[in-house]
């Protein structure tokens, strides 16, 4: 055998380049470690772009859903204002500010309301009576009111909204309170003011010749007169 034909049969064997034969299993071993080490990189990468992704639309919705709920309270706001009758009392400016003028509703020591007015004041004051004797049942009335006009449920309300909700519902609660509270009181104070401009038109108010009784008692009996008349008129007792 020559050496042609031994080197023939070393190629067949496999023997003849095995130096050569390691380094190309190497160099695959190598690329290998490339491709897993890109597609490492591209997994990571892929993963935390999901993830921010995903907090993202998160934070979108608590705004969407904020901002729904913010919409909601002021809508539920002012179907309560035009149940107990503000919205046909009081006045609001351009700077969105309400203002009850009791000036044009007093005459002569007496309450004058246009009959649409007088309904509205008399219904919503009995309505308001009505409601802020359980203030905790008219919260908890007003959070279902506003959940359903915000179109959501208390599983679409995140943890960090909830405080903030009962907050705000409660802030606007009282605030509607104090305004109907203070249409009530304001008319008071004008029949008070009404009566000391012209005492003549006191009612019910029997002189004394003690003059000294008769000044200390003026200003609560007007007081408690003027109280007596609105609710007279309303129909109901004042808001504490």
């Amino acid at each position: 055998m020559n050496a042609s034909d031994k080197n023939a049969l070393a190629r067949l064997a496999g023997r003849g380049n095995a130096s050569k034969a390691a380094g190309t299993d190497d160099l695959q071993g190598l690329l290998l470690q490339v491709v897993f080490a890109l597609l490492m990189i591209f997994m990571i990468a892929y993963f935390i772009f999901v993830e921010s992704t995903k907090r993202e639309r998160e934070n979108d919705l608590m705004q969407l859903n904020h901002q729904k709920l913010v919409l909601a309270i002021e809508k539920v706001a002012e179907e309560h204002r035009v149940k107990y009758g503000l919205n046909a009392l009081m006045t609001q400016g351009t700077d969105g500010k309400r203002s009850f003028d009791a000036d044009e509703h007093v005459q002569n020591g007496a309450i004058v309301l246009a009959p649409a007015a007088k309904a509205a004041f008399s219904s919503g004051s009995s309505a308001a009576n009505r409601d802020y004797k359980d203030v905790a049942a008219l919260k908890a009335g007003w959070r279902d009111e506003v959940l359903a006009a915000a179109e959501l449920t208390d599983a679409d309300i995140v943890e960090s909204e909830q405080d903030w909700l009962g907050e705000e519902i409660a802030k606007t609660v009282e605030d509607v309170r104090l305004d109907t509270r203070g249409v009530q009181r304001a008319l008071a104070a004008r029949l008070q003011l009404s009566w000391i401009e012209h005492p003549e038109t006191i009612p019910n108010f029997e002189s004394s010749e003690d003059n000294v009784k008769f000044a200390a008692g003026l200003a609560e009996r007007l007081k408690e007169e003027s109280l007596r008349r609105v609710a007279e008129e309303s129909g109901v007792e004042i808001l504490p």
